[in-house]
């Protein structure tokens, strides 16, 4: 098997010192990234069902009203600490979970889409002291383990506008990213006996792989937004780099998605999302590593407090609970994720946002026995339209 030491791994992370962004996933692809921005985050949406018109990578026809070229970074800080049986921990790290560019054809009544977005992102360490017996000696050695890498998803998509308030999407992608795994082993020098080395193993691969969707987007009355999104994957692949062994491939299950969204008020929108995908009959994963739970949901509100001619000012909150793909131990993960969030619209048209800024923050915990994780997470999202 391509782990390194496995079972070293697992001890490692239960009972030394470790740190991570998440440790789940650590016995398969890793912790599932969610690539939206602040606005989906902050109002507890899955990232489909949105009404406005957005870049998204998981709601292919979110784009089909942009008026102008658009381009949206998102960035996402992270601090975290876990708790495994006796042992307990902290963590932070940042990642930047979408880039996503818009470009309209006003001929074609389309919106062409470029977009890297994040899939599965695995960040732990893990260091462990003890002895082992050497030329008939105990001998002090201490074990560091560090795996890094990810996977994303590199689209190209178009939005088509095909009726007043009908849109549908499309989308097609590779999967792309590396994983890199350390193991390092140092000797007391004072103990070792003579022709005995430190150790030191790395390996390397690269992901690969394809991803299709469809979706659409409809707008039955003024007040209501709905949206649907159906995902297909190949098996994404580990590929070995150079001096390493081990090719793996996993399947990835169908991913269905909805979402809605309801004008409450002149200034009040209230949405709601489901997700379902199964990977309890993946293939390619250990045995008791993928989870049997299969529905995720989340929804919240966008109340605007501030509304000028050309700017406003939304206030956000919203309530997300997910279900992780992947195992730590013999229980299936589940995620709970309250937000709060606030948008600046510098300039916006007709309910169409030119140049914007939306911020979120989350407190999030996740189990899956004997680990349970707790977070903050901060969404930071830019994105301007130029003619």
């Amino acid at each position: 098997m391509k782990r390194i030491i496995l079972g070293a791994l697992l001890a490692a992370a239960v009972s030394t010192p470790a740190s991570a962004q998440s440790f789940l996933g650590f016995r398969a692809l890793g912790y599932p990234v969610l690539p939206s921005g602040g606005r989906t985050v902050g109002t507890g949406n899955l990232g489909i069902g949105l009404a406005g018109a957005e870049l998204s990578a998981s709601d292919p026809a979110a784009a089909a009203g942009l008026p102008l070229p658009t381009i949206s970074l998102t960035m996402q800080p992270t601090w975290g600490s876990f708790e495994i049986g006796e042992e307990s921990g902290t963590s932070n790290t940042t990642r930047f979970p979408l880039i996503a560019i818009g470009f309209p054809f006003p001929r074609a009544n389309g919106v062409a889409t470029v977009s890297l977005a994040g899939y599965m992102e695995q960040r732990w360490a893990g260091e462990r002291v003890g002895t082992v017996e050497l030329g008939g000696q105990p001998v002090l050695v201490a074990d560091t383990f560090e795996t890094n890498g990810g996977a994303s998803v590199a689209r190209l998509g178009w939005a088509q506008r095909i009726g007043p308030g009908v849109s549908v999407g499309v989308s097609a992608g590779a999967y792309v990213g590396r994983l890199e795994q350390f193991y390092d082993r140092t000797l007391d020098t004072l103990g070792v006996p003579a022709g005995v080395e430190p150790f030191y193993e790395e390996r390397r691969w690269r992901y690969g792989g394809y991803n299709l969707a469809a979706g659409f987007s409809l707008d039955p009355h003024e007040l209501l937004h709905l949206a649907g999104t159906v995902e297909w994957s190949s098996s994404i692949t580990e590929h070995p780099r150079p001096g390493t062994e081990g090719k793996t491939s996993y399947s990835v299950p169908l991913r269905l998605s909805a979402g809605a969204t309801t004008q409450l008020t002149s200034r009040l929108l209230m949405n709601g999302s489901v997700a379902y995908q199964d990977w309890s009959g993946a293939a390619g994963f250990e045995e008791g590593t993928v989870s049997s739970l299969a529905f995720s949901y989340g929804g919240g509100v966008e109340w605007t407090a501030v509304q000028r001619e050309t700017r406003s000012l939304p206030l956000r909150a919203g309530y997300r609970r997910v279900t992780p793909p992947f195992r730590y131990g013999d229980r299936d993960p589940v995620e709970s994720i309250w937000s709060l969030g606030v948008g600046v619209n510098f300039v916006e048209v007709q309910g169409i946002r030119r140049g914007w800024m939306d911020l979120a923050i989350e407190r999030g915990s996740r189990t899956s026995h004997p680990l349970t994780e707790r977070f903050w997470r901060a969404t930071v999202s830019l994105g301007i339209s130029r003619s």
